[in-house]
C-alpha cells in the first residue's frame, strides 16, 4: 500500500488518535535525530517492539537478517543471536556497538547478496546463511522492493524461514509488511498478528507482522 503524503498525514493523526498512550513516544522515538541503532530499538512498529519485548526469553535462539538496533535489543533479550549483513560499512557501525557493549551471545556476520533475480539472490551466501532451526527468524533486510518489482527478497527469506523456524511455539517477524501482503495468505503460521502502528525513527505509520507456530 503505497500512500501519498497527506494520506500518511492522515493515518498517522487516526492511529494516534485511536492510540492517545502512544503520543508521546512518538514525540520520544519518532521525531528524533537519533537512528534506531542510537535507540537500541529495532525499526519495527511500536506495537511490534513491545509484543517481543513480552515474547522473547533467555532460551531462545534468534536468527536475524538485516542487522540494527535490532541486533541490541535482541541479543540482550535471548540466549543466542545470529545476524546476517550485506552492506559492509554499517556490519561495522553495528560491529562496532556490539562489541562495546562487550554482547558476547550475538555474532555478526557479513555475507554477500545477489539482487538481480530471485535464483541468483536464493544461491547467495545471504540466503544460504540460515541452516539450523530458529525460535524466532526476523526478516528486517535489503530488498530493493518497489510497486513495479516483480519478486521481493524478504518474501524469499520468509519461504526459507518457514522452513527453519521451530514449530512448536516458533515466531517469523516480517518488517515493512504492508509491502508483502501476499505473505498474510500463503502464510503456514497457526495465528499471524500485524502490527500497526508508529515507530523509532518513522514520521508515519508502519506494520510488523507476527508469525505464530
Amino acid at each position: 500500500m503505497y500512500l501519498s503524503n497527506f494520506q500518511r498525514a492522515l493515518k498517522l493523526l487516526g492511529n494516534l488518535c485511536s492510540r492517545p498512550g502512544n503520543v508521546i513516544p512518538y514525540f520520544r522515538y519518532s521525531i528524533t535525530n537519533s537512528s534506531p541503532l542510537d535507540l537500541e530499538l529495532p525499526w519495527w512498529s511500536l506495537s511490534a517492539i513491545r509484543e517481543m519485548e513480552k515474547h522473547l526469553n533467555h532460551s531462545h535462539r534468534v536468527f536475524e537478517w538485516g542487522s540494527g538496533g535490532s541486533s541490541v535489543f535482541l541479543a540482550k533479550r535471548c540466549k543466542e543471536l545470529t545476524t546476517i549483513e550485506h552492506d559492509p560499512d554499517w556490519f561495522e557501525q553495528v560491529g562496532a556497538i556490539i562489541n562495546e557493549q562487550e554482547i558476547g551471545n550475538s555474532q555478526l556476520l557479513q555475507r554477500e547478496t545477489n539482487l538481480e533475480n530471485e535464483k541468483r539472490f536464493l544461491a547467495s551466501p545471504y540466503a544460504t546463511a540460515l541452516q539450523s532451526t530458529h525460535d524466532v527468524i526476523v526478516i528486517d533486510g535489503e530488498d530493493h522492493f518497489g510497486p513495479e518489482s516483480k519478486w521481493s527478497a524478504r518474501e524469499s527469506c520468509f519461504y526459507l524461514a518457514e522452513k527453519w523456524v521451530c514449530k512448536d511455539g516458533g515466531l517469523i517477524v516480517v518488517d515493512d509488511s504492508w509491502r508483502y501482503p501476499a505473505l498474510r495468505q500463503k502464510t503456514n503460521a497457526r495465528k499471524m498478528v500485524v502490527h500497526e502502528s508508529i515507530g523509532p525513527c518513522r514520521v508515519g505509520v508502519t506494520t510488523t507482522d507476527f508469525h505464530y507456530y
